[in-house]
C-alpha cells in the first residue's frame, strides 16, 4: 500500500509503537500503534477523512488536524490536536489523550467522588442521565462531596435462568455475603425473576493512600492476576536469596502503561533484575510507584519527568535478568512495585491492594 498523507496511519510495523514527533503541547505518539496493541481496529475512512477507532464499546473518531475526538458521538477535547508525522505519514496522538479515550467508562458500576466533580459532569462522562444518578445512588439534590459513592449503572438486578448467588458477585465484583446482607436473604435460593439489590461493597478494603489512582493497564488489555508479592525468585545478583517485591500482571507485549498516579521519574534506565525500568515519586515525595520489565518508554520520558495519571509512559515486555538489552526469560508482563521512599534504602510494600482497587474504581 502506498503510503501518503490521506492514508495516515494504515501502514507501520507494530513494533513502531514507541515512535514519536515532538509537538508544542506534548509528546505523542502513533494513534494506529497505540490502539492495534490494545485489541483496537483502526481505519481510515476515505470518504469522511477520519480515523475511526473500535474497542470494546468504545467508537473513537479523529480527525487529523483537529484537537476534539469523538468519543461514542460526544466531543472531547485533547491537549494536543492530531498531527501526521511528516518523515512516516503516521498520524501522532498525544500521550495525555490516550486513556481516558480508550477506556470504557459505561462498562463501571460504581465511581468515588473527585474534588470539583458535579453530577452533570459524571453523568456525561458515563453516558447518563442526572436523574439516573440520583435515583440509583439514593440523592435527594444535586450535592455530592468528594469520597462519596455513585451508582453509575442500575444496582437493581433481575435474575435469569442459570443464575447463581456466586455467579452474579463475580460478574458485579461483589461478594455472596455483601448481596445475601443487603437482600435478607437466609439461603443462596433464587427465583426466576427475583429483584436484587447489588450493593457498591468491594472484595477488597479502600486502600489508605492513593484511593484515586487508577490501574496501569486498561482493561481487556491483561490477564487475571494474584497477589505474588513475596514469593520466592531463582534468578538474583551474587546467588543472594531475593523475594519478589511487587506484582506481576501479564499482557502481551508492547502493551500501553499508564501512570498510576501524578508523580516525577526519579530513576529510569536498565537494571539487571527489572531490565528497562521506571520510579515515579508521588507528590508527598514519600512513596514510589515502579513499573519494570517494559518493552520501551513512551515519548517524553527521562529522568526528572513530571508526569500526570494516566499519561502514557511506556509498554509491556520482557526485559530484564542480564545485561542491557536481554529479553525474552519469561513472559511479557508488568511488575508493579510500592516502595516507602522516605528513607534511602526504600523499603518495598506491597501494590497488590492498592492495584485491585484501582482495578474495580
Amino acid at each position: 500500500m502506498k503510503k501518503t498523507a490521506s492514508a495516515l496511519c494504515i501502514a507501520a510495523v507494530l513494533c513502531g509503537a514507541c515512535a514519536s514527533v515532538a509537538s508544542a503541547s506534548s509528546p505523542t505518539v502513533s494513534l494506529r500503534n497505540v490502539f492495534r496493541t490494545m485489541d483496537a481496529s483502526v481505519n481510515w475512512n476515505a470518504s469522511t477523512k477520519q480515523i475511526e477507532v473500535n474497542r470494546e464499546g468504545v467508537h473513537l473518531v479523529f480527525r487529523s488536524g483537529s484537537s476534539i475526538a469523538y468519543k461514542n458521538g460526544v466531543p472531547v477535547r485533547m491537549d494536543t490536536p492530531i498531527r501526521t508525522d511528516p518523515k512516516t505519514n503516521l498520524a501522532m496522538i498525544s500521550v495525555y489523550a490516550i486513556y481516558p479515550l480508550a477506556r470504557d467508562y459505561h462498562a463501571e458500576r460504581h465511581y468515588i467522588v473527585q474534588a470539583g466533580d458535579t453530577l452533570s459532569g459524571i453523568a456525561k462522562k458515563y453516558g447518563v442521565t442526572v436523574a439516573n444518578l440520583k435515583a440509583w445512588s439514593g440523592l435527594s439534590s444535586d450535592l455530592i462531596v468528594p469520597g462519596e459513592h455513585i451508582f453509575t449503572m442500575d444496582p437493581n438486578y433481575v435474575v435469569q435462568a442459570g443464575d447463581t448467588l456466586y455467579s452474579i458477585a463475580a460478574k458485579y465484583e461483589t461478594t455472596v455475603a455483601a448481596i445475601k446482607q443487603a437482600n435478607k436473604l437466609t439461603s443462596n435460593l433464587l427465583a426466576l425473576g427475583q429483584l436484587l439489590y447489588i450493593p457498591p461493597e468491594q472484595s477488597v478494603p479502600q486502600p489508605a493512600l492513593f484511593a484515586d489512582g487508577q490501574f496501569p493497564l486498561l482493561d481487556d488489555t491483561y490477564t487475571p492476576f494474584g497477589n505474588t508479592y513475596g514469593d520466592a525468585r531463582s534468578f538474583s545478583l551474587n546467588q543472594s536469596a531475593r523475594v519478589h517485591e511487587g506484582n506481576d500482571i501479564e499482557a502481551p507485549e508492547s502493551t500501553p502503561i499508564f501512570s498510576a498516579y501524578d508523580g516525577k521519574v526519579v530513576r529510569k534506565g536498565w537494571s539487571t533484575l527489572g531490565g528497562w525500568r521506571l520510579s515515579i515519586q508521588t507528590p508527598d515525595k514519600k512513596h514510589v510507584f515502579y513499573y519494570a520489565h517494559l518493552s520501551a518508554y513512551a515519548a517524553g520520558i527521562t529522568n526528572g519527568s513530571i508526569v500526570k495519571k494516566s499519561q502514557l509512559i511506556g509498554y509491556v515486555g520482557s526485559t530484564g535478568y542480564g545485561p542491557a538489552g536481554t529479553r525474552g526469560k519469561f513472559v511479557p508482563h508488568l511488575h508493579f512495585g510500592f516502595y516507602d521512599s522516605a528513607t534511602a534504602s526504600w523499603k518495598a510494600m506491597n501494590p497488590y491492594t492498592y492495584l485491585k482497587w484501582w482495578e474495580k474504581h
